[in-house]
């Protein structure tokens, strides 16, 4: 489990927070350890990466790599959760952008 401290930042609403606390799996540390084979020419196709955070600066750096449109909606980790419908809508632009 997480530290309320640590979560509490992210997800403000306390009934939005409690929710998601009580739904998240508890996964071992082997699951996040694996390795999931990727086939070659997975992403020959286009793609997005919606940044919410600079923990993930890296990850949208090597989407543009790779050629990716990149967006970012400031946010923090679960944003998703917390702005659903700014998020789905920014989501949207991005698969219907040319």
């Amino acid at each position: 489990m997480w530290d309320e401290a640590d979560v509490a930042p992210m997800l403000p609403d306390p009934e939005v927070r409690r929710t998601v606390v009580q739904e998240q799996p508890a996964l071992p540390l082997s699951y996040y350890e694996q390795h999931v084979p990727v086939p070659d020419g997975w992403d020959d196709h286009p793609c997005s990466y919606l940044l919410f955070s600079p923990p993930y600066d890296d990850l949208a750096a090597e989407a543009r790599d790779r050629g990716w449109r990149v967006a970012h909606l400031p946010g923090t980790h679960l944003h998703q959760v917390v702005e659903p419908a700014g998020t789905a809508r920014r989501l949207v632009e991005l698969a219907t952008e040319p």
